[in-house]
């Protein structure tokens, strides 16, 4: 039996979509000495080489793609967006604003001076930014602004962008990681010597991972040998979290048991129970040979738990202010916002939506949660019909239209979409009951839509980039290094001349506002720190909605 691979692939979109995806990510895989070219970039390259052959996809394929990508990151926006308004986040919004209108600038001068059609300029501002937003609001905004040309005219329209993006991607991508490698060089700074410095300016741990240990439970009988330092002092006096970071869970004094009060003063015999990980418990000054074995003290459940911050008077709120060890009897191991994880930085000022990962007795815990939040839904189903609801409003969003002349302005379904995904989102952060969807869903559902969209690029592109690449190649790629390194430069200078930022923290607001995970990780590896992902958090938020509404200006102006 004989099988036309080729026949199979023009027949089945299906079968096409995934055959791209399979060996664009068996390419983004390969290592070539320190260098993973990464998933995106590979699913790309692979569907260049098959639209190259001239596969393609149906329209309706490549639509839903971006429709899940956009949706998702709007949903994963939604919590810190509006709130970042009314914080120190200003900052950073000004920085991705400045970044986003400086490319947008440089990319319609590049385009003047080249003499370059719109298609092909958004597409290089898209694939120089590495920015999947800027491309999606693009070829939207070709679908919903150029109603009054031919489906052909359009369809020839999205393919020059999808060829400007491929042409300028790695440009932009290799580029950026390279003045992140060799910036700190000519600037003569260190980032693991700056990572350190704000880390020690702020308090806080700069470690780039959670904290993992587990937390233990023992108990000690107090003078049990002799006389103990301890014995007629109050737990405020003793300040036994603040000098070994160990917890007083509960005190058992002859049969009765106490709760830790601060005031309450320890008497010779008491049994306490000491929660802290297992370095703390030598650092103490109670006498580790009076370790006992008491039901009443050691019998009771610890938990680690997701937590939500969701209640309005916590916004704003530093880490420090929760006095969360010693008002609640919990440890804290972890801060997530908007997906990066953050250092444990006890000045960190808590945001809505911020996921918290505390770990303590399950009843201490619970009434942690209810103080700032909600313990994060546990459960594996999702809330798709909430999904659902919001997906069709953001489409009919994006159908509403205002004329200003013969200019017809829409959101578009990109617009659309990513509004509703924010709105959903911030709902989300204000009732984490609301709209469930576990975090894990998420990621898949835009890792998917981000990948099936760029087999629908690479796709679209593959047929012209050759010719593309013979006419004005050499143009297009020096053009697509000026609109990386200009926005670049003049975002480096406002934060470090004006805003005075600390420069391993300006660099990663830098990488957050051109959206590059790998730029992150970079940095990450580079500092030794996560102190990077604090300024990648504050302008990521804002960088995906001006990027989109970027790509889309080019296109409409």
């Amino acid at each position: 039996m004989d099988i036309d691979l080729s026949a199979l692939l023009q027949a089945s979109d299906v079968m096409l979509l995934f055959a791209a995806l399979g060996m664009g990510l068996l390419i983004g895989k390969i290592r070539l000495g320190g260098f993973q070219l990464g998933n995106t970039p590979g699913v790309l390259l692979a569907a260049i080489a098959l639209g190259a052959w001239g596969f393609d996809l149906d329209a309706q394929t490549e639509s839903l793609g971006f429709m899940l990508f956009i949706f998702c990151v709007g949903i994963e926006a939604g919590p810190n967006f509006f709130s970042n308004f009314l914080q120190d986040g200003a900052r950073y919004i000004s920085i991705a604003a400045i970044m986003v209108v400086t490319a947008v600038t440089v990319t319609n001068t590049v385009a003047r001076l080249l003499d370059l059609d719109s298609g092909l300029a958004a597409g290089m501002l898209a694939g120089a930014l590495t920015s999947t937003p800027t491309l999606v609001g693009a070829q939207d905004a070709v679908a919903q602004q150029m109603s009054h040309l031919t489906a052909e005219q359009r369809s020839l329209i999205v393919g020059q962008i999808s060829v400007g993006y491929a042409m300028t991607y790695l440009v932009g991508l290799l580029g950026l990681l390279l003045i992140l490698r060799y910036l700190p060089v000519v600037m003569r700074f260190d980032p693991r010597e700056q990572a350190q410095k704000l880390a020690r300016a702020r308090g806080m741990n700069s470690e780039r991972r959670r904290n993992v240990r587990t937390p233990i439970l023992r108990a000690y009988e107090i003078g049990k040998t002799g006389e103990s330092p301890v014995v007629g002092k109050s737990l405020r006096e003793i300040g036994i979290y603040q000098r070994a970071g160990l917890i007083v869970e509960r005190i058992k004094r002859d049969t009765e048991l106490l709760e830790p009060d601060p005031e309450l003063v320890l008497c010779a015999g008491d049994k306490v129970a000491l929660v802290g990980y297992p370095s703390s418990h030598g650092k103490s000054d109670i006498d580790h040979s009076t370790e006992v074995y008491d039901p009443d003290l050691l019998e009771f459940r610890m938990d680690a738990v997701n937590v939500v911050v969701a209640d309005p008077e916590m916004i704003g709120i530093p880490l420090t202010e929760l006095e969360l060890e010693n008002r609640y009897g919990c440890l804290i191991d972890g801060v997530t916002r908007a997906q990066v994880e953050l250092p444990v930085d006890r000045s960190l000022r808590l945001d809505r939506g911020d996921v918290l990962e505390v770990s303590g007795e399950r009843n201490r815990l619970r009434k942690f949660a209810k103080k700032i939040g909600a313990i994060e839904h546990e459960s594996d189903v999702s809330d798709l019909m909430t999904f659902s609801f919001f997906f069709v409003g953001g489409l009919l969003l994006g159908q509403f239209s205002l004329l200003f002349g013969e200019l017809k302005v829409t959101l578009g379904n990109a617009g659309g979409l990513l509004l509703a995904g924010i709105l959903m989102g911030f709902f989300r952060a204000r009732n984490p009951m609301f709209g469930y969807i576990p975090q894990g869903a998420i990621n898949v559902l835009k890792d998917l839509g981000l990948n099936i969209f760029m087999v629908s690029v690479g796709l679209a592109a593959g047929a012209d980039i050759l010719e593309a690449l013979m006419e004005s190649g050499l143009t297009v790629l020096l053009g697509g290094a000026c609109i990386m390194l200009v926005p670049l430069t003049v975002g480096y200078l406002y934060g470090s001349l004006v805003l005075k930022m600390n420069p391993i923290l300006l660099l990663g607001a830098l990488t957050g506002a051109m959206t590059s995970t790998p730029a992150l990780k970079t940095l990450n590896e580079m500092s030794d720190s996560a102190v990077p992902a604090l300024g990648y958090a504050g302008t990521y938020t804002f960088a995906n909605v001006f990027l989109t509404l970027g790509g889309a200006s080019i296109i409409m102006l």
